[in-house]
C-alpha cells in the first residue's frame, strides 16, 4: 500500500486546512441526523491533490452512508457519454440497499459533456429523497453553468507550506524515519502545493536514498525555495531585464539559474493572471493627484515588490492555470 492511501484521512478530524468547510459539512450532518433537510447536490471545487474526493467520501461516511451505497465516478471516462449518464440517472432512483441516502461522487465533473450535464440536470432539478451528489472539481467554471446554480458549491483551500510540512511529519514519526525538517520544506516546495503530490514525493524520496540529506533533496527536487526567492529580490532590486539574466556555469554550487527560477516561477504562480492583477488595482487602488488610471500608468505606479506582495496577500487567483500570464506577472514592468 501506498503512503497516501496509507495516511488518506478516514474522519473530518483527519482533514487538514479546511476548517471551516469540515465544520459546515459536520454542521450538515448534525442536521441530518436530527431528520432535518440538507442539500442534495453539492461541488467540492478545489486545486489537484488536496482531498476533494477523500473528503468526498468521509461527508457521506459521517452521513451514515455504507459502503455499498457510495457510488464513485470518474466523469472523465465513464460519465462523458449521454448513454452512461442516462444509465447512472435510472439507477439514481433506486432505493439505497442499507442506508438513508445513496451518495453519488463523481470526479473529475468539469469533464462532462454538455449533453451528459443537460442529462443530468433534471435529475439535480427533482432528484430523489435518498440522493446526494457530490461533483469534485479543479475547475468549476468548466461545469455547466445550469448545473452549479443547483449545487451547493464548497470551495476547499490549498494547504500552505507549514499544512504539508506538518503532514509529512506526522507520517515519518509513524514510519520511525528521521529525516530533517528541511528536507521536508524542500519536498513540501516541490508539490504544488498538493497533500497527494507531497506525499508522493516523500515516498519516492524515501526509497531512493538511505542517508536522505538535504543535499539529495536537492538533487532529487531541484533549488530550493530559498535560492529561488534570492534570485527574484536580485531581479527587483537590480531592474534586469529577463534577457539579460545568465544562467550560473555547472560548479557553481546551489545557485539558480534563470530556467529553475522561470519553472519556480510558473509553478507557484501558475494560477495568476496578470489581468487580474491590473483588474484589481483599478477596482481597489485610488491613484494620488487624480491622475489618469491607465495600464501605462499602473504599470509604473505598481513595482513588483507590490505585486510580489499582492500576490502574497491578496490571494488574486483565477482557474485559467495560465503559466504564460504568470511569467508576464513578473516580469511585466520590464516589457
Amino acid at each position: 500500500m501506498s503512503l497516501y492511501q496509507k495516511y488518506r484521512p478516514n474522519t473530518f478530524e483527519d482533514v487538514i486546512a479546511q476548517v471551516e468547510v469540515v465544520t459546515y459539512l459536520h454542521s450538515l450532518v448534525k442536521k441530518s441526523e436530527n431528520n432535518e433537510t440538507i442539500p442534495h447536490a453539492y461541488i467540492f471545487s478545489g486545486t489537484h491533490g488536496i482531498g476533494k474526493t477523500t473528503l468526498a467520501r468521509i461527508f457521506a461516511r459521517e452521513l451514515g452512508t455504507k459502503e455499498e451505497d457510495v457510488y464513485e465516478l470518474d466523469a472523465a471516462s465513464t460519465s462523458r457519454k449521454i448513454d452512461d449518464m442516462r444509465d447512472l440517472i435510472e439507477r439514481v432512483y433506486t432505493l439505497p440497499m442499507s442506508s438513508k441516502y445513496k451518495v453519488y461522487i463523481l470526479d473529475e465533473a468539469h469533464s462532462l459533456t454538455k449533453d451528459s450535464s443537460n442529462a443530468f440536470l433534471k435529475t439535480l432539478e427533482e432528484p430523489p429523497a435518498h440522493a446526494i451528489f457530490i461533483l469534485c472539481t479543479t475547475d468549476e467554471d468548466k461545469i455547466l453553468r445550469t448545473v452549479r446554480s443547483r449545487c451547493n458549491v464548497i470551495k476547499l483551500s490549498s494547504p500552505s507550506a507549514s499544512d504539508i510540512v506538518d503532514n509529512l511529519n506526522i507520517i515519518i514519526k509513524s514510519e520511525k524515519l528521521k529525516i530533517s525538517s528541511e528536507v521536508l520544506e524542500v519536498i513540501a516546495s516541490s508539490s504544488n502545493r498538493s497533500f497527494r503530490d507531497s506525499i508522493t514525493n516523500l515516498e519516492k524520496f524515501i526509497n531512493t536514498y538511505t542517508e536522505r540529506t538535504l543535499s539529495e533533496a536537492y538533487e532529487m527536487f531541484g533549488s530550493s525555495d530559498v535560492s529561488m526567492y534570492a534570485e527574484l529580490d536580485k531581479i527587483l532590486e537590480k531592474k534586469l531585464t529577463p534577457s539579460a539574466l545568465q544562467a550560473p556555469s555547472p560548479g557553481e554550487g546551489q545557485g539558480a539559474s534563470i530556467a529553475d527560477l522561470i519553472k519556480f516561477i510558473s509553478k507557484n504562480y501558475n494560477h495568476f493572471s496578470y489581468d487580474n492583477y491590473i483588474k484589481h488595482i483599478r477596482e481597489n487602488i485610488i491613484l494620488n493627484n487624480g491622475e489618469e488610471d491607465s495600464d501605462k500608468k499602473i504599470h509604473q505606479v505598481y513595482s513588483f515588490k507590490n505585486l510580489l506582495y499582492l500576490l502574497e496577500k491578496e490571494n488574486i487567483y483565477n482557474d485559467t492555470n495560465d503559466k504564460f500570464s504568470a511569467l508576464l506577472a513578473i516580469f511585466g514592468e520590464m516589457r
